[in-house]
């Protein structure tokens, strides 16, 4: 799923290069979660489930397929609702994107998406191992488990922000690859901060935890704040990258 999203966000940024489209933003802020968030709640789910259910291998099996419906529950609706002339019109562009000289170096891509997923399941064995010490009242484990996946996935946006700023691609300036790598971590926190905001809101009006109805403002804050930050930073892009130009 990692290596989907990255190649999909890949596509839509060969086709929409240098154009600022709204839906594709919000196409690439569900991408960014599919990336960095999903697999850390993954992560957690299994967690909670090997720490809660009996360890047999029907419930492992039952488990797993659990997990890969929800992780895979777009594909199938893709394949539900969309046309067959839409179908081949997606696999037109991306084969098109495919062959751009964009696509020629994906070795990195194919490297990140199994380093993250490897990191996972060290965060996982870490965890299991750990457990029992660092947990002592089974009302604290959610605080463990948003710990868990607020540390992972810093470490893997600082990864990837600085990845981006060390590397240039396309004769970038110093200034633009910086600019590049503030966008991508906050792009990222963003996104983040989206998927938080969704789960409060199911918890608070579904369950009416009044605990996540505290955590709502926060959140909401801070989503509206990164999205201002990104804003900003990609205006002063543009405007590095048309001086650049002149």
């Amino acid at each position: 799923d990692i290596e989907e999203a990255a190649t999909e966000e890949r596509v839509m940024d060969h086709h929409l290069a240098g154009s600022l489209n709204i839906p594709a933003e919000i196409v690439r802020l569900s991408l960014r979660v599919r990336r960095c968030a999903l697999p850390f709640y993954a992560t957690n789910a299994t967690i909670v489930l090997l720490i809660t259910n009996d360890i047999s291998a029907k419930n492992i099996i039952l488990d797993f397929l659990a997990i890969t419906l929800i992780s895979e529950a777009d594909n199938a609706l893709g394949v539900l609702f969309l046309w067959t002339r839409q179908r081949d019109l997606m696999e037109m562009t991306a084969k098109e994107a495919h062959d751009s000289e964009e696509f020629q170096d994906s070795r990195v891509a194919f490297i990140w998406a199994r380093v993250q997923g490897l990191f996972c399941v060290v965060i996982l064995l870490i965890v299991l191992a750990n457990i029992d010490r660092w947990v002592t009242d089974c009302g604290y484990l959610h605080l463990l488990l948003i710990y868990v996946a607020l540390i992972s996935f810093m470490i893997v946006v600082v990864g990837q922000s600085v990845y981006r700023g060390c590397v240039k691609t396309h004769n970038e300036t110093t200034c633009m690859g910086i600019l590049s790598a503030m966008i991508e971590f906050f792009r990222n926190w963003l996104a983040y901060s989206l998927s938080g905001l969704f789960v409060i809101l199911f918890f608070f009006y579904l369950n009416g935890d009044q605990r996540a109805g505290g955590r709502l403002f926060t959140d909401l804050i801070s989503s509206l704040s990164c999205l201002l930050i990104v804003i900003g930073i990609e205006t002063c892009k543009r405007k590095c990258c048309t001086r650049s130009q002149e």
